[in-house]
């Protein structure tokens, strides 16, 4: 039995890459009902910086084409060190996302090897509560009531 406690875990030792990872390691249960997410752990090597949020962009921008996926944030905690959250209705729709265009990124991990320190950690959450109708700022419409006032407009 593991002492350690779930969610993040502690940096490894990055004074070594181990030239084998696969470019991820995923966390947690699947296919459990309620709402879901991903929080993604991500250590780019000294000076890989740029690659890494371009690759953050390049996720965001599959991301985009994904209707069941959102919100979606990428995100920086210091110079080397960045985290993806992302949530979905369920485990169908977090399945789709690992298949669709944002998810299929972390099939390319040659180009992970180079970029990040040691594996990305993938964590599948749970997702219990939630704020739904305000992100960054701002009013979220949902989709049903767009279309409701595109119907009676």
């Amino acid at each position: 039995m593991s002492t350690s406690s779930p969610g993040p875990m502690p940096s490894p030792d990055l004074s070594r890459d181990d030239p084998g990872h696969p470019g991820f390691v995923l966390h947690g249960e699947d296919d459990t009902p309620g709402h879901k997410a991903y929080y993604i752990h991500l250590e780019a090597k000294p000076g890989q910086e740029d690659a890494l949020q371009k690759f953050l962009s390049d996720i965001n921008a599959g991301v985009d084409q994904e209707p069941l996926t959102g919100p979606w944030f990428a995100l920086r905690f210091s110079k080397t060190t960045f985290g993806i959250f992302e949530a979905f209705p369920d485990a169908n729709a977090r399945h789709a996302h690992d298949n669709g265009p944002g998810g299929r990124n972390f099939l390319r991990s040659e180009h992970l090897h180079e970029m990040l320190a040691y594996p990305a950690q993938l964590y599948r959450l749970d997702v219990l509560h939630g704020k739904y109708n305000v992100i960054l700022g701002h009013q979220v419409i949902p989709a049903a009531v767009l279309g409701q006032q595109a119907t009676t407009g």
